[in-house]
């Protein structure tokens, strides 16, 4: 399995998986709506196929000749018909494994939020195709914290806010141990179907977070929960504020909403990667968490 499709490449969860497949010496090709926004993938070697999902002729298009795709559908903007449109093409052209990056978990109950629900939908396209796929269910990720408006509070206040109460507690994922999982699904030659949670490798509260932020920064950063309307002024973007504030109000209400209890080890057995812990992301990513 050589050629792979990634869908959603130049957003935040679909441009590590790009580059980590290129990196790999996977050959890349990248769907994308805007190329100018994917320069940076062309000059790493990822083909770039102008299209959208609500373009099927497009999709099929960027889809001849490869062996899998990686799939993302937007958790806020997204709709189950684009990745059926995605799964539709991919059974035309026989590609061999879809890799669905869920975006969270798969519920098998209605939530009434559709973000949520949708996935259940898209579950039962993947099942219904007869290819062999891999569905990633992520929890919730650490790149959350690097929202400006987030991090700016941490670099001039040390204080780390998020809209949730002290009682979840998570095990928070980076973006690149996301792609790094989505990679390892492509490379195991013998994976059949997986349906599988993936996780950071620590559960915390928000006090535990910003205990391990301060560690890493050399000082002290306390925990805000941040009201879930300052939230989505914060993120918002198409007018979907309502439904950010529902969503994050409902896990106030239930903290068990937002707590994980995933089994680490076990999909470290199923598809190893090298997990970055929150002390390291906030390592990582000091610059934008420090005042300049």
């Amino acid at each position: 399995m050589k050629k792979i499709l990634v869908i959603g490449a130049t957003g935040p969860q679909g441009r590590p998986v790009a580059q980590k497949l290129a990196a790999a010496g996977y050959e890349v090709t990248a769907l994308v709506r805007d190329p100018a926004r994917a320069a940076g993938l062309a000059d790493i070697g990822v083909r770039l196929a102008a299209g959208d999902l609500e373009d099927a002729a497009a999709v099929k298009a960027a889809m001849v000749g490869q062996d899998g795709v990686f799939l993302l559908i937007s958790f806020f903007a997204g709709r189950a018909a684009q990745a059926e449109t995605v799964i539709a093409a991919a059974m035309d052209q026989g590609v061999r494994r879809i890799v669905w990056n869920a975006t969270g978990p798969i519920l098998p109950f209605d939530t009434g939020n559709p973000s949520i629900d949708m996935r259940r939908g898209i579950l039962a396209a993947l099942e219904a195709s007869g290819i062999s796929f891999v569905a990633l269910q992520p929890t919730a990720y650490m790149e959350n914290f690097l929202i400006p408006a987030i991090a700016q509070e941490v670099a001039t206040a040390d204080v780390l806010a998020y809209p949730m109460p002290e009682a979840v507690r998570c095990q928070w994922i980076s973006h690149l141990d996301a792609a790094s999982y989505a990679v390892a699904a492509f490379a195991d030659p013998d994976l059949e179907t997986l349906v599988i949670e993936i996780a950071g490798p620590e559960k915390l509260s928000g006090s535990e977070i910003a205990e391990r932020f301060g560690r890493a920064l050399g000082r002290q950063i306390t925990f805000r929960p941040m009201p879930p309307e300052e939230f989505a002024r914060a993120i918002s973007f198409d007018g979907n504020e309502e439904a950010i504030i529902g969503y994050y109000r409902g896990i106030f209400e239930s903290p068990d909403m937002m707590t994980t209890h995933v089994d680490h080890e076990a999909a470290l057995a199923r598809l190893p990667i090298r997990p970055v812990s929150i002390q390291d992301f906030a390592t990582i990513h000091r610059d934008l968490l420090t005042a300049g």
